[in-house]
């Protein structure tokens, strides 16, 4: 018969064994991808196959045994976290993504800045009311600039707290993209280097001030011409290439105020702000965040979109975390809610560039 069974072959017992870790491994990852099970009571043994299959996905590879066995605990915690909100009835998902060794105030430590930094500057911000509703106004149900060809892939900023330099780049690619056609990535890294005089690179730093440093910087290079590294380094003035992008100054959405920020979205993607230290959003995998998530603004994300799903109203929000993050790198959150700051603090400071040529309003 063609058919071998290991007793005919005589396997080598390595390759046998090797066969078996394989099959373990595999299995692990079958339950690891399973994560929206409503089955609350993983194993010790299962937890642990969990956490071996996570960190070959992750590539995670710990200095000593102590190390490991300590961020097995704390995957374990989060394990138990997810298994919970994902067996109850809730508009989104939780997932064991790449922060699932990280307790949360290690996560909050390393991937947020510090609580309400713009507030500690008084910027001059330039107040708008290009965005305020009138009467009249007629918003389409929904829109996603995504599809129109005006958002760059999904980038990620690493452990360095620069999430003000992404959101920022985000909201300017997208203005020239409007208004010019072509879409081009532009350079982080150039505003983590460069815009130093309020910003602290890696440590927070301000999208207003941003968007002041490009308007009078003579615009920004190319994210080609200068590559993100993920550190802060020193400000390249010696660039081969030209800057290939500028704006003429940015405007504030009027604070606290869903209608005007939707109003803006339609018109062109906005930088926003918002409180993404709890978990829900640490662990965040699927669907329409919604719930109570705080105003302690610590993370600058981009608005690209809104839309309705089975009656729940939900805004597009951009993330800088990688593709297997969230929605593909992006998160829904719920629209029109009770509280004026809107989930997360999001309509509580909103801005967007504005470049000759801006967006015709609505």
């Amino acid at each position: 018969s063609n058919i071998l069974s290991f007793n005919t072959m005589k396997l080598p017992s390595m390759v046998v064994l090797l066969l078996f870790a394989l099959f373990s491994v595999s299995s692990a990852m079958d339950k690891y991808e399973d994560m929206t099970t409503t089955d609350t009571s993983t194993s010790i043994d299962e937890a642990n196959d969990m956490f071996m299959s996570w960190l070959v996905k992750h590539g995670k590879i710990y200095n000593t045994v102590e190390e490991k066995e300590k961020r097995f605990q704390i995957f374990k915690d989060n394990l138990e976290y997810i298994e919970q909100h994902n067996s109850g009835s809730h508009s989104y998902k939780l997932g064991l993504n790449k922060f699932a060794d990280l307790s949360v105030e290690e996560y909050r430590l390393q991937y947020t800045m510090p609580k309400n930094i713009n507030s500690k500057r008084k910027l001059n911000t330039v107040k708008s009311d290009r965005y305020s509703i009138r009467s009249g106004d007629v918003l389409p149900d929904s829109i996603d600039w995504r599809t129109k060809g005006a958002i760059a892939a999904i980038k990620d900023q690493g452990s360095c707290g620069c999430c003000w330099a992404f959101s920022t780049i985000g909201a300017v690619e997208a203005l020239n993209q409007i208004v010019t056609g072509n879409l081009i990535t532009l350079s982080e890294q150039e505003l983590v280097d460069c815009d130093t005089s309020y910003s602290l690179g890696c440590n927070g730093g301000y999208v207003n001030h941003a968007f002041e440093f490009i308007a009078t910087s003579g615009g920004i290079y190319s994210d080609k011409d200068y590559p993100y590294i993920g550190i802060e380094g020193i400000c390249n003035t010696s660039m081969k290439g030209k800057k290939v992008d500028s704006i003429d100054g940015y405007e504030v959405v009027p604070i606290n105020d869903e209608s005007a920020l939707q109003k803006a979205v339609v018109n062109q993607p906005i930088s926003v702000a918002i409180d993404s230290s709890g978990q829900n959003f640490q662990f965040y995998e699927s669907g329409i965040l919604n719930g109570s998530c705080g105003t302690q603004l610590d993370h600058g994300v981009v608005l690209v979109g809104y839309g309705t799903e089975d009656g729940m109203d939900y805004w597009i929000v951009r993330n800088s975390w990688g593709v297997e993050w969230g929605e593909q790198g992006y998160i829904r959150m719920e629209r029109n809610i009770q509280e004026i700051e809107g989930i997360c603090g999001i309509a509580m400071q909103a801005s967007y560039p504005i470049k000759n040529g801006n967006p015709k309003t609505n």
